[in-house]
């Protein structure tokens, strides 16, 4: 199965969900695998997914 970036929550219920460690960890990489420019994210996409790709681009 595999991991969806998009959720079927506005943004302020998605800033709400909590994810347990495995995860958090599973969504890094993810986001780490599928990272993409900043003009082209979806503001819908997991808060753990944008604070990856923000990280990305800051290194």
């Amino acid at each position: 199965m595999g991991i969806s970036a998009t959720i079927p929550f506005s943004a302020e219920e998605a800033d709400r969900l909590s994810v347990d460690a495995i995860e958090e960890m599973k969504l890094r990489t993810w986001a780490r695998k599928n990272y993409i420019d900043v003009s082209q994210r979806d503001d819908l996409w997991h808060p753990v997914i944008l604070d990856e790709m923000l990280r990305i681009d800051q290194e």
